[in-house]
């Protein structure tokens, strides 16, 4: 049994930068990853999303300029050492999970970024998906997808991460 893989959407990634709740969980999961206990993957469509998150949090000064700075380059340092050590995948957007995605969001009445995150977490073939929408993890769930609100689910998240993960 090979290293499983974690997807992580724009609401998971954003704990590692910005303290919220569930940020232990994803600083777990980063350790784990960082150690080769586990692969990370996510779309290049997040790098955006993230940018734009902090983007607008700073512009509504829920956040300061200096954190906004440093969130913003602790984000993309640590995915570039990430990808180098080969724990980390970024994803393309390619025309296979692009148009995979259309057909979900006719299927469940999502929006795209949603979509777009179910569709690439399956054509990456990760093993799990950890994100903090409510709404997002039972759709991914309903397409096989094994997914965990790291917020509403904290302490399953985490023995995925310790058994689930570790398990020989």
């Amino acid at each position: 049994m090979g290293v499983k893989t974690v997807y992580l959407d724009s609401s998971s990634i954003l704990k590692r930068y910005i303290e919220e709740k569930a940020s232990d969980v994803i600083d777990e999961v980063y350790e784990k990853a960082e150690a080769g206990k586990l692969k990370l993957a996510f779309s290049i469509w997040n790098v955006g999303e993230i940018i734009g998150v902090l983007d607008r949090h700073v512009s509504r000064r829920l956040i300061s300029a200096e954190t906004f700075r440093s969130a913003l380059s602790k984000f993309i340092l640590e995915s570039m050492k990430m990808v180098r050590l080969g724990s980390l995948q970024i994803m393309p957007i390619t025309s296979k999970s692009l148009s995979n995605s259309w057909l979900l969001i006719t299927k469940h009445h999502i929006y795209e970024a949603d979509a777009l995150q179910i569709s690439t977490s399956l054509e990456a073939e990760c093993n799990f998906l950890f994100s903090a929408d409510a709404d997002l993890v039972p759709i991914a769930e309903r397409e096989n997808i094994k997914a965990v609100n790291i917020e509403a689910e904290p302490e399953r998240a985490l023995e995925i991460l310790r058994e689930g993960i570790e398990a020989p």
